[in-house]
């Protein structure tokens, strides 16, 4: 099975992603053996990059069956598959946790070319199955013209399964902002930034301990710099990552995967949403109330009230949303059940 994904990418929420899709499918494909291929130049290493061009010429070659999943791949169209070109693929094709994002809640998806769409319609036209993760991005294909995506919520939200507690060594997770937000606003990269010291000095006042967390290997050099009493963690190594967040009391911060990785941990989380991804986890999974919106005028006492509401143990909004996820995770469940039995079919077809 050809991946098509981000694979030379140190963004921890890459790779929560990864891991789900080809856990998930493991669980029915016992034996399948993934071959990674780049999706998008600016974080892939290998040539060719994208299903396109010689990529389809060795699908089509050696792929029992191809699959698209990562993170954001709808953004600007980062995959560039071209209309012209998909309909020579031969192998099977399966899209994956697919999302739309944006530069801001208000903003449309992030498609900067009119072509665009059209070759965003003709590769889900041509996959064989679809699923998104969230009624935001159902929509957004939907408004193009094409209806039969599944809504399963993000895999990463599937990657762990445990119930929410309030537990650990009293260490909160503050997460650093995303790199690229300094390159297209400066000013709300600095905004958040000064958003985490002020939640730092919340969590000591209550007697818990900071971390600051870097889900990119671009946020560390500038963490470091901005917090130098504090301990700031980062690794390359995704078992790392899953094991420290295991182990702390709660995450708060603007990084989705984050959230998202802490809700499958058990973890109480607090997202603050930036753009279209948050907005629609936060809806999809009853957290409007709780997430927290960057525009918000109240934004600061919020953050305040639910971080001191999380350290006294009180966690039922996450009761709450541990039943809308275990709903979902059925949904993805079955769905990933049905491409692996798709898969068999078309082998069984071509043998």
């Amino acid at each position: 099975m050809i991946h098509h994904y981000c694979p030379h990418t140190y963004n921890a929420g890459d790779h929560f992603v990864i891991r789900s899709i080809r856990k998930h499918l493991r669980q029915h494909l016992s034996d399948v053996l993934f071959l990674p291929k780049a999706a998008a130049a600016n974080r892939g290493w290998g040539k060719p990059i994208r299903l396109k061009g010689e990529n389809i010429d060795l699908s089509n070659e050696y792929a029992d069956a191809v699959v698209v999943g990562g993170s954001d791949l709808y953004n600007n169209w980062a995959l560039r598959i071209d209309r012209n070109e998909i309909k020579a693929l031969q192998s099977p094709l399966y899209l994956i946790g697919m999302g739309i994002s944006s530069k801001l809640q208000e903003d449309k998806p992030n498609i900067q070319k009119p072509s665009y769409y059209s070759d965003i319609l003709a590769t889900h036209n041509h996959a064989r199955m679809c699923a998104v993760r969230d009624h935001l991005t159902e929509k957004f294909l939907i408004d193009i013209g094409y209806h039969d995506a599944v809504v399963t919520g993000c895999p990463a939200l599937y990657l762990c399964d445990e119930k929410f507690h309030v537990h650990g060594g009293g260490v909160v997770a503050l997460t650093f902002p995303f790199p690229l937000a300094n390159q297209g606003d400066p000013a709300l990269y600095r905004w958040l930034i000064g958003l985490v010291k002020n939640m730092r000095e919340t969590v000591k006042s209550l007697g818990l301990c900071p971390v600051i967390v870097c889900h990119d290997d671009r946020d560390v050099f500038t963490a470091q710099c901005e917090f130098p009493e504090d301990r700031v963690f980062f690794s390359n190594y995704v078992d790392e990552v899953v094991d420290f967040y295991r182990e702390v009391t709660m995450v708060v911060g603007s990084r989705l995967h984050a959230s998202i990785l802490a809700a499958g941990l058990g973890k109480p989380f607090i997202n603050i949403n930036l753009d279209a991804r948050g907005l629609g986890f936060s809806q999809m999974f009853g957290m409007s109330d709780w997430n927290v919106s960057s525009t918000d005028s109240n934004l600061r006492y919020k953050l305040d009230e639910r971080i001191r509401r999380v350290a006294s143990g009180s966690i039922e909004v996450f009761e709450e949303f541990y039943e809308v996820k275990a709903r979902y995770a059925r949904i993805f469940d079955s769905f990933m059940l049905s491409v692996s039995n798709d898969i068999r079919a078309q082998l069984g077809m071509l043998s």
